[in-house]
């Protein structure tokens, strides 16, 4: 009895099911950026080397047996003591000295009364003037001892501050030049001072791209995949005579990568020129494909295939059949086809719908 319905049911539940029409699938959320055209260069990768602007074999002064060092691996402050000498024998030559300058000012006081006096009885007729002026050239001469003893204090002084060996600049400790208990001559180093906090790029490019290379000019750099922003802060206009290469420095924009990381460097290979360019994010790379997708005005995307050139921040020189202007899907463009329907998503819509107004 059962099996006589279940057929006539099931069979009214596909007729149900075909009368219900198919969904058209929502408009995919995408950003968009627009084609432009502006002014790019040809570079040359060329190979450099990140250093600190502050790297220093810290000496010291003054000579004797070293009784504190720095670690490995500290952070210093600048003024920070780094190392110190036994200064035993320094503070007894300070004391000395202070004693010496002691005795000269009491001998210049006794002197100074000796000579008023003499200056008076000479005037009453009591001594001669020879005895008075004796003394008062005397006067004078213990005037020159006495800044005689203050230099020879400041010396001495000096000599007990140079027992310390302070950062000239904040950094980390990164080698021991010498050991505790060794003896440290003046003008050797104790120390290696690295400055991390504020690298730099060093790079040697051929004489050929000096023409092309100006301080403050944009440059980028690659480091293990990665395309930083870098400005060039400095060149030096002298080519080397033997490998025909020349010196910039190049600081970093925003980044910090390791002391002594090898990178790449864009060095620009001839004067810019105009150039169509589009987002690194719009361009698509497959196995034997390189395209954009293109959002029509019926919000529709349109597949354009393009040769990818060379790069500037974080825009890319592309050829193909695109125009200035043309807006270009920039997140999401992997997982859409061709003639797909589309819509601006979030914060980008309104800046689509100013511009359009």
């Amino acid at each position: 009895m059962m099996l006589r319905f279940r057929f006539p049911l099931s069979l009214a539940g596909l007729v149900l099911a075909a009368a219900v029409p198919a969904q058209t699938p929502p408009p995919a959320p995408v950003d968009l950026d627009a084609v432009q055209l502006q002014q790019i260069a040809p570079v040359q990768w060329t190979p450099g080397s990140v250093i600190s602007r502050s790297d220093a074999d810290v000496a010291g002064e003054q000579a004797g047996k070293l009784v504190l060092l720095a670690e490995v691996g500290d952070r210093v402050d600048r003024g920070a003591v780094l190392a110190r000498i036994d200064d035993r024998q320094l503070k007894l030559a300070v004391e000395e000295a202070q004693a010496a300058r002691a005795r000269i000012v009491a001998q210049r006081a006794y002197t100074r009364a000796q000579e008023t006096r003499l200056s008076q009885l000479a005037g009453q007729g009591t001594v001669s003037r020879a005895q008075a002026d004796e003394v008062a050239a005397q006067a004078k001469m213990i005037d020159q001892e006495l800044a005689s003893a203050e230099v020879a204090l400041r010396q001495a002084r000096l000599r007990l501050d140079n027992a310390v060996v302070r950062a000239p600049f904040a950094g980390t400790v990164v080698a021991r030049l010498l050991d505790i208990g060794e003896y440290l001559s003046p003008g050797a180093a104790v120390v290696r001072l690295v400055d991390t906090h504020h690298p730099e790029i060093e790079v040697r490019a051929p004489v050929a791209l000096a023409e092309f290379a100006r301080p403050g000019q944009h440059v980028e750099v690659r480091h293990r995949g990665q395309t930083l922003g870098g400005t060039i802060r400095a060149w030096v206009p002298v080519g080397d005579t033997v490998s025909r290469q020349f010196e910039l420095r190049v600081a970093l924009n925003n980044a910090e990568l390791p002391i002594g990381a090898a990178v790449e460097v864009g060095m620009p290979s001839s004067d810019p020129r105009e150039a169509l360019t589009v987002s690194r994010d719009a361009l698509v790379l497959r196995p034997g494909e390189r395209y954009v997708l293109r959002v029509g005005e019926d919000g529709t995307t349109q597949r354009v295939d393009v040769e990818p050139g060379g790069g500037q921040g974080d825009r890319i020189e592309v050829a193909g059949a695109l125009q200035p202007g043309e807006k270009l899907v920039v997140r999401g463009a992997e997982r859409l086809r061709p003639g797909q329907t589309v819509r601006v998503a979030g914060a980008m819509a309104a800046s689509t719908s100013a511009e359009g107004s």
